[in-house]
């Protein structure tokens, strides 16, 4: 069986942690406790990833942010989608679409380690995201 087959599947999001370059300490709920989100992962090679920050950002007129209020959507929802490849270390998104066209036609090569139905992304000294295969 391929490493795809094993990776193929919904991701929920379960923690996201950051190390604190000052302190060296974890950060838990670097999106919120608990964080929204879903890697998706496909047997075609596509991939979709999604995270918002919890509680989700309010506006004050619905469908109509202001620009203040566009610019915290903005900085609290990751949101990118392509073709993907996985090998033993890494799993790589070629970005079709994003939230942050910036991303756009790029790779986003993340490490990551899958130990049954727990995929961790980040390289585990700086970062990482923990996510469990949705059923």
């Amino acid at each position: 069986m391929s490493i795809q087959s094993h990776l193929a599947g919904t991701w929920k999001l379960i923690s996201a942690e950051d190390k604190d370059p000052n302190t060296g300490q974890w950060v838990p709920y670097t999106f919120g406790n608990p964080p929204s989100g879903y890697f998706i992962y496909d047997n075609t090679g596509h991939a979709s990833v999604q995270i918002m920050t919890t509680p989700p950002q309010q506006i004050t007129t619905p469908d109509s942010p202001t620009a203040e209020e566009a610019l915290a959507i903005f900085n609290a929802y990751i949101a990118y989608y392509g073709t993907y490849t996985v090998d033993s270390t890494n799993i790589t998104v070629q970005v079709e679409g994003a939230l942050d066209p910036s991303q756009v036609g790029t790779a986003q090569v993340r490490p990551y380690e899958l130990k049954g139905d727990t995929l961790i992304i980040g390289d585990q000294v700086t970062y990482k995201r923990t996510l469990k295969r949705e059923k």
